[in-house]
């Protein structure tokens, strides 16, 4: 079944942080937009703005979602260009607005029409998204919008303000230009997430990332997962964080394999997803877990079509997945040993590779 924009919608507003630290580290590109405590100021206006996007979207998605693409089962990835366009086109609206708008007296913005509207889109289509932001609290001075079929093409300035916290648009403009800047292939969409950590242009902190991806959990799973965190950091796992197409993964691995990870993402959720490949190893160990665990183990890691066990793609080449629910309490041990074992195995190839050499 397909993931609506209001189901994607509803996904994004749990990406978005709810806590933000009165003060982080900003980069120097930013000391000619405003001074820092402004900008602090501006990113908490621009955070609740967005949580105001997405109940909009929750509410009447169905009116604004004209594509109907469906993701494969197993992709993780939600590309809004391709599966919600209207999506993509208000956050290309919306950099367009922070990347070129002139900051002015009174916090608002002046820009030419030319600066801000997508030249990729028909007017009828940029009228569609700046009518929604003006649904959002958007103010735009100098277009009726309103008018049926108004002249994009002749609008020459335009004043943008947002009534209702003036500082939003200084949180626009520095996440917009931070998305564009520090852009980089395992880091996207900061600006629809309000990342403020992008505005550093530093390493992301794993645990840092790892307790917002889980916030949304209960407190019994957020202590689960920050356990495991730290008993595998203990281990000597690395770890490292992709973000991309609105999917956040944080993944665990011995000297670059990947062992386990945990996810969220539009169509699978949030999971625990498990890269074993010696479980014949310690058969003894497996067949100690409950049923259900044995099965999904039994399944194996990797591409089913290639292994033989499936005619179609049955999501095996990204791991053995584990729903990260209150059915997980129940095999917190189970767990453990498995990782343990499988980590085991790992680091015993490991040591016979070096005595060979």
């Amino acid at each position: 079944m397909r993931k609506t924009l209001s189901d994607m919608a509803m996904h994004l507003k749990n990406l978005i942080p709810t806590e933000i630290p009165d003060t982080y580290a900003i980069n120097i590109t930013f000391k000619d937009v405003k001074n820092e405590e402004s900008i602090y100021e501006g990113v908490l206006a621009f955070r609740d703005f967005l949580y105001r996007l997405c109940d909009v979207l929750i509410a009447d998605g169905d009116f604004y979602d004209n594509n109907k693409k469906i993701t494969h089962a197993f992709d993780n990835r939600s590309s809004i260009s391709v599966h919600y366009p209207f999506l993509h086109n208000v956050e290309r609206l919306l950099s367009n607005i922070g990347l070129h708008g002139v900051l002015a007296e009174g916090s608002n913005f002046t820009i030419s029409g030319n600066d801000m509207l997508n030249s990729k889109l028909s007017g009828l289509k940029n009228l569609e998204c700046l009518r929604f932001l003006a649904t959002c609290g958007i103010c735009f001075d100098g277009i009726d919008l309103d008018e049926k079929k108004p002249d994009l093409s002749k609008i020459e300035r335009i004043i943008i303000s947002y009534p209702d916290n003036t500082a939003m648009l200084t949180g626009l403009k520095v996440m917009a230009i931070a998305q564009k800047e520090f852009w980089s292939n395992d880091n996207t969409d900061n600006l629809l997430r309000c990342d403020y950590r992008s505005l550093s242009n530093e390493r992301l902190e794993a645990v840092s990332i790892l307790k917002e991806l889980i916030k949304p959990l209960s407190i019994n799973i957020q202590n689960y997962v920050l356990k495991l965190h730290q008993r595998y950091l203990d281990k000597g796992l690395s770890c490292d964080i992709k973000i991309k197409d609105f999917w956040i993964k944080i993944y665990y691995s011995y000297k670059k394999r990947e062992v386990w990870a945990v996810n969220t993402s539009l169509n699978n959720g949030y999971q625990i997803s498990v890269k074993a490949e010696n479980t014949h190893e310690y058969t003894d160990v497996v067949k100690s877990f409950p049923l259900y665990l044995q099965e999904m183990i039994a399944r194996g890691y990797g591409c089913g079509k290639k292994r033989g066990i499936s005619s179609n793609c049955d999501g095996g080449c990204r791991g053995l997945r584990i729903s990260l629910d209150e059915s997980i309490l129940g095999i917190t041990d189970e767990i453990e040993t498995w990782f343990d074992d499988e980590l085991s195995c790992l680091q015993g190839a490991g040591r016979k590779v070096n005595v060979q050499i």
